[in-house]
């Protein structure tokens, strides 16, 4: 199966790098054969922009940058909370041994209800 799902995913980074670079091919200026740039808000406002494929690569990589920051967020939150979960049980456990544990007061008196009608 993981097989399955890795051949799967590098069918579609070639479809992928295909698509971009049919792209990047059918986006040229039809005056001079330049390809059309993009211009990105607050991103070097000198130059004249970027290429579409290197926008899309760059929207993609960041992307799945910000997805990686989040789930490693996700899973340090995750293993903390099982860390004190476990620190919290074996207290709980350690208290229920040392209950377990206490002697019984002999004071108690212990009636049997068979032996008070019956003498064998």
């Amino acid at each position: 199966m993981k097989l399955l799902k890795y051949i799967l995913f590098i069918i579609i980074l070639i479809a992928s790098v295909q698509f971009i670079m049919e792209l990047d091919t059918l986006n040229l200026k039809p005056v001079d054969n330049t390809p059309v740039k993009i211009k990105i808000p607050y991103w070097n406002d000198s130059t004249d922009g970027m290429k579409v494929w290197q926008a899309i690569v760059l929207t993609l990589s960041l992307g799945v940058f910000i997805g990686f920051i989040i789930a490693l967020i996700q899973i340090i939150s995750q293993k903390s909370e099982i860390i004190s979960l476990r620190s919290n049980l074996r207290k709980l456990q350690n208290e229920l041994d040392s209950l377990r544990n206490q002697n019984l007061e002999e004071d108690i008196p212990l009636f049997d209800e068979i032996s008070d009608q019956e003498e064998i």
